[in-house]
């Protein structure tokens, strides 16, 4: 069954770093078993030319220099994925835009983006801009931000973990982490979390008329009674679809991203939603889908809805 949103290639984004040599072994993998070809980016930006002002404008030497280091580390990268996958089909481009201009370059025909979450410019790579901030946020397909060993990159068969609030973009996560789920042939742990604001926003104003604030005196045995249900309900068209996968249905009170992190303690990975928050929101902690980019220890995957303003 194809990937939400499948294109016709996996890119992923290379820098010399281990970290990134793994990711790049974890994107061949599953390039592997959906049949598609893996397209490996660098990105060597060239050094800005002479404002005109008297400054030395950089040498065709170093210019020279930076496209051989940039040919070499695709040369690198490309050997280290033949070891791991030797029969993957594989193109390269060396790309002279920053890394996240080339990757959402290289997204528009991309079934996903992998990238390593850490690198070259790892303090930077966090921070308001950073590549894997502004792939997340921007691109139209799903960004993987891989984390791991990466002597033992995976993907494996422990549980994808899905969070889970009803939403449209929830669900179309959803439905990439059964799909997911189904090719590497690993359970998935959906969990939906709810607050005690939630619960008391439960109460109505007519609720509020009838009882006084009696209607704030919350049964919490019965909210979570109703959140397992819901969390069924929404559940069940994908356990038809997907009989094969195992799922684990989590119902919990707290925050959305602790729930998510504790679930991941056992999972390989974490599939969440995001509509696509604007740069500047971007870099506040507080939505689900950046907290995970900052927090988890594990590899995360952030479906961002391409229809969000």
């Amino acid at each position: 069954m194809p990937l939400v949103n499948a294109g016709t290639r996996i890119v992923v984004g290379v820098d010399g770093s281990d970290t990134s040599l793994g990711a790049a072994k974890w994107a061949a993998v599953v390039a592997e078993k959906l049949g598609q070809p893996l397209h490996v980016v660098h990105s060597a930006p060239k050094p800005k030319r002479t404002s005109g002002r008297g400054e030395p404008s950089p040498s065709q030497q170093l210019i020279d220099s930076l496209d051989a280091e940039g040919v070499e580390v695709l040369s690198s990268a490309v050997d280290a994925i033949r070891e791991h996958a030797s029969d993957i089909r594989m193109t390269t481009e060396l790309d002279n835009e920053p890394a996240a201009a080339a990757l959402l370059t290289a997204a528009n025909d991309a079934t996903m983006i992998v990238l390593g979450a850490t690198g070259r410019g790892t303090v930077e790579r966090w921070l308001l801009g950073s590549t894997a901030v502004r792939v997340a946020n921007q691109a139209p397909c799903p960004v993987v931000v891989w984390r791991g060993d990466p002597a033992d990159p995976g993907p494996d068969t422990r549980p994808l973990v899905v969070g889970i609030d009803g939403s449209t973009i929830s669900a179309a996560a959803t439905e990439l982490a059964f799909t997911f789920a189904d090719l590497l042939g690993a359970p998935v742990t959906a969990v939906r979390s709810w607050t005690d604001e939630y619960a008391i926003g439960a109460a109505t104003p007519e609720m509020l008329r009838q009882s006084g604030p009696t209607a704030l005196l919350v049964d919490w045995e019965a909210v979570a009674r109703a959140e397992e249900q819901h969390l069924a309900d929404i559940l069940a068209p994908f356990r038809d679809r997907f009989p094969g996968v195992t799922v684990n249905a989590v119902s919990s009170r707290g925050s959305a991203p602790r729930e998510l992190l504790r679930a991941l303690d056992d999972g390989q990975l974490a599939v969440v939603g995001s509509r696509g928050l604007g740069r500047v929101a971007a870099a506040l902690l507080g939505s689900t889908s950046q907290n995970l980019l900052h927090r988890a220890d594990r590899t995360v995957i952030v479906h961002r809805d391409p229809d969000a303003s």
